[in-house]
């Protein structure tokens, strides 16, 4: 008989039953545990549940040497994850993740802390402390979870306070001067209170080495405190959780940047191939605004800048002339209540989010070679005046979002057939969001032309981003016979979204010394219903398949441009972009077999999906456009334990993903051909003076490209994640563990246009262990390594416009990076 498992009592009991069989798993090998989460919004156990999800304990989190967010990938089938160009990650989930760019466009992939939506939350920087578990939950998560689930969820869990005095105590050293300090204290307070604080600190050196002035780069020095406390009655609790974060790094927001150059001067990058060159900066905005500087001062000025500039085929190796700068301010605040009356459960959660954002870079990677005749003053916001006499430039990124949020629920546990759940879902979101750019080329030309110093940058500016949305949902469970349990749900979502957009760009664009400071109102609405049907059968006690239809929706918005852009000029309409729309199938199977020895979970699922939203640039402006996809994929997961001593575990999966019709013009490639041919260079969107112009239109923006049956970005067709390890127990009652994993990821396109360009190239990595507990287990070391071959693989590519001559900056995975953690636990 189905059975909604809301009781507290039962539940706290199958709780630490639950992670104590887990952390005994950590030491020893030989069983399978037993993983509770809550994808649906109700305890069940990680086989019971008819939902594709990988669940990671706090030791297991330790034991894959997931430390990070971006760990998961090499953990969970079809996951990719990457820093992206500007301010956040790049989560993708079977091929779906966030392809639009703009304060208006969401990530398909809902994030929570504690159960709690963050809109705008800093999962890059994140480090997992003190986790009671993390799930990722693969597909749309259309009804039960909060906004725009298009891709699936991720869901970090943290320890709750517990009735014991206890803590531990967590010391990593590594190479790269690495140190880390985690730690926990739990301390009761009588019969109904409990209180727990959490830390942890982190600091290494830079993985690149600047060979312009001999410092090391992309290091980290960051902090976090939390906080928990609870309060259990006999039929309610309560639990508030404050965490604080917080970085001052010299974290790099690219890794890299990479051009095979173009003599001609017309493209700056071609787009053939990468390589490990400069681009040619006559074909770029500075070597544009120089050349007609220089005409109207009647000096020379160099007609490439980085003619003679070093560049090492070596990414840990870099020339930059600005030291990067990444400040980050977090503060999360999540209240869950839960009150037990009659057969019911109401659960109410309340979020809080603000976050503060401050990111500067070293603009092109490199460092001019070609001195200017004249020196120029460069106003770079925060980091001062600088004098220079040749090209330089940065750029800085900056967010401020604030929220609130609640969810109100109510579930019943009936003894019968049938039972419920209800919910609503509210949030408040707003913002202020700048990318800017500081340029020696735009001060020069500024003080050329006699523009006013506040506009000798670039400053896309939104402001006052406000987003309401609520939500509405709910499910019906029926037991339809002893082994067949049927759900159908439906969840209807409203929300708005308004901002104050300009476009700051020397005179070009929007004048900050207007009466409304330039800025123009943008706004909109969207409302929808979604829902799923999933039959789920129990063909025998540890045998579970499922199947389910679902439909799942990401609202629209309106795209990072100022009014008077010319590209809205031509095309008002591409002031919005619209929702997209998910229609999924999927089945699964669940199992264990050989006296709970052998756990195999496999599941297929095929999208329709309508509307996905894309972004591109045109004329200095990231557009949102939408297209029609098809993806299909298999994943299968296997953890197999012979003996008490051997553990082994296997994910194995693949994705197929089309787009379905569709054209668009490539940027990179505006004739078709791979070249320069018919092609007049522009400082800001090239232009195509060949045939095929529409009619009258002469010359024209390029030529579009069929996207007809081509791959979506970020999804390798094959992954696989293998693992294995072995314990040796001591006669002494020690144990040792020693264990390795091994991922191979399939090439990837990281734009729809699938070119030479766009591939990433098929690449692996080894991780390695070696574990020694002590006889009480109270303590442990290890020696770790991770990347163990030290390749540089990309992660992610983001393709720059004509402004900076289409250069590709990539984003890398760590180096190799080993060391030793010494825990105790008391």
């Amino acid at each position: 008989m189905y059975r909604m498992p809301f009781d507290r009592k039962i539940l706290a009991a199958a709780l630490v039953g639950t992670f104590a069989t887990s952390n005994a798993l950590a030491q020893s090998v030989g069983a399978l545990e037993e993983v509770i989460v809550t994808a649906e919004k109700r305890a069940t156990t990680v086989q019971d549940t008819p939902i594709a999800v990988s669940a990671f304990s706090g030791d297991e989190l330790d034991r894959a040497l997931i430390s990070k967010p971006l760990d998961l990938q090499f953990n969970v089938p079809n996951m990719l994850m990457s820093k992206d160009n500007f301010t956040t990650a790049a989560i993708s989930i079977r091929g779906i993740g966030n392809l639009a760019i703009g304060s208006a466009s969401d990530s398909g992939t809902g994030v929570h802390f504690n159960g709690v939506y963050l809109n705008g939350g800093r999962i890059f920087e994140t480090e997992f402390y003190d986790a009671e578990r993390v799930e990722v939950l693969r597909g749309p998560q259309g009804t039960l979870y909060g906004r725009n689930t298009t891709a699936g969820v991720v869901n970090m869990i943290t320890n709750k306070p517990t009735d014991e005095l206890e803590g531990n105590i967590n010391v990593e050293l590594g190479n790269y001067s690495h140190a880390k300090i985690k730690g926990a204290l739990n301390l009761p307070l009588g019969d109904q209170w409990g209180q727990r604080f959490a830390m942890f600190y982190s600091e290494r050196d830079g993985y690149v080495d600047n060979e312009f002035n001999g410092d090391d780069v992309d290091g980290r020095d960051m902090w976090s405190l939390r906080s928990s406390t609870r309060w259990a009655g006999e039929n309610a609790d309560a639990t508030l959780v404050i965490n604080y974060f917080e970085e001052d790094s010299t974290r790099m927001r690219g890794s890299n940047q990479r051009c095979l150059k173009d003599e001609e001067a017309i493209l700056g990058c071609l787009p053939t191939g990468l390589a490990d060159q400069n681009t040619n900066s006559g074909a770029t905005v500075t070597g544009f605004l120089t050349q007609v500087a220089g005409s109207f001062l009647g000096l020379q000025f160099p007609a490439d800048d980085f003619a003679n500039s070093p560049k090492n085929a070596d990414p840990r190796e870099q020339y930059l002339d600005f030291t990067p700068q990444y400040e980050v301010e977090d503060l999360m605040i999540s209240l869950e209540s839960n009150i037990d009356f009659a057969d019911y459960t109401l659960t109410g959660i309340l979020g809080y989010h603000t976050s503060d954002f401050n990111a500067r870079n070293d603009y092109d990677f490199t460092v001019a070679s070609e001195q200017w005749p004249v020196e120029v003053d460069v106003d770079r916001g925060p980091d001062g005046v600088i004098t220079v006499d040749r090209a330089y430039s940065s750029d800085r990124s900056t967010t401020e979002p604030e929220q609130y949020s609640a969810e109100l629920r109510l579930a019943s546990d009936f003894g019968g057939d049938w039972n419920f759940m209800l919910g609503g879902f509210y949030l408040d979101y707003q913002s202020d969001v700048h990318y800017y750019v500081y340029s020696a080329a735009l001060s020069l030309f500024g003080q050329t032309t006699g523009i006013p110093p506040e506009q000798q940058l670039f400053d896309n500016d939104t402001t006052d981003y406000h987003l309401e949305t609520w939500a509405a949902f709910g499910e019906v469970y029926w037991q339809a016979t002893d082994d067949i349990l049927v759900t159908a749900g439906l969840r209807y979502s409203a929300e708005e979204k308004s901002s104050k957009q300009r476009t700051i760009y020397l005179g070009f664009l929007s004048d900050p010394t207007a009466p409304d400071g330039g800025y123009d109102d943008f706004s909109g609405d969207w409302e929808e219903p979604t829902g799923k049907f999933n039959v789920t059968w129990d063909v025998a006690d540890d045998i579970m398949t499922y199947v389910t239809l679902s439909r799942s929706y990401k609202s629209g918005g309106f795209n990072p441009i100022a009014a008077d852009s010319p590209v809205l000029e031509a095309d008002p309409s591409l002031a919005e972009f619209d929702p997209e729309y998910i229609n999924s199938f999927e089945m699964g199977l669940k199992s264990r077999f050989f006296d709970q020895t052998l756990q195999a979970n496999l599941t297929y699922f095929y999208y329709d999906y309508e509307g996905l939203q894309i972004s591109t640039i045109t004329n200095q402006t990231s557009l949102n456009l939408n297209y029609d996809a098809a993806i299909q994929g298999i994943e299968s997961e296997f953890v197999w334990v012979p003996t008490d001593n051997l553990r082994f575990t296997a994910n194995v999966a693949w994705l197929d993903s089309e787009m379905d019709g569709g054209s668009s013009l490539d940027t990179a490639d505006i004739n078709t051909l791979g070249t320069t041919e018919n092609i007049v260079s522009s400082p800001n969107s090239n232009l195509y003076i060949g045939a095929g112009c529409p009619e009258g239109v002469f010359p024209c923006a390029g030529l579009d490209k069929s996207l007809d049956g081509n791959e979506l970005p970020n999804a390798p067709n094959f992954s696989v994640n293998l693992g294995a390890s072995y314990a040796f127990y001591l006669e002494n009652g020690m144990e040792l563990v020693a264990g390795t994993s091994y991922y191979w990821q399939d090439e990837f396109y990281t734009r729809i246009f699938n070119t030479g360009n766009d591939t990433v190239e098929e690449w692996d990595v080894w991780n390695a262990t070696l574990t020694l507990y002590s006889a009480d287990r109270t303590w442990f070391v290890e020696a770790w390594g991770r990347n163990l071959n030290d390749d540089d693989h990309v992660t992610g590519q983001y393709l720059g416009d004509q402004n900076v001559g289409l250069a590709t900056n990539q984003f890398l995975l760590e180096p190799r990076t080993y060391g030793v953690t010494l825990a105790y636990n008391f």
